[in-house]
């Protein structure tokens, strides 16, 4: 069965059974955007402790990264790279 013949089954329905299948297709759609509008936003920090942790994670890596940087230097400098 393919979409048409659904749609025209569906025009075939008494009203008020089409009008509620109606409503309910819509309260699904407004359902499924409401839902995805109020999601919690997982990239909010939230609290003072988190943006610390935060804080701290990032001069973490950016530490990790200049050492990095500074051992391949000293790597190649050394013929070893």
């Amino acid at each position: 069965m393919n979409i048409r013949e659904r749609i025209e089954d569906v025009g075939d329905l008494p009203p008020a059974l089409a009008a509620v299948l109606g409503i309910v297709v819509i309260a699904l759609l407004v359902g499924v955007v409401w839902g995805l509008l109020w999601l919690p936003d997982h990239t909010k920090l939230r609290s003072p402790e988190a943006r610390e942790r935060a804080r701290r994670r990032k001069e973490s890596q950016k530490r990790q990264r200049a050492l990095r940087r500074r051992r391949e230097s000293l790597q190649r400098r050394r013929g070893g790279g």
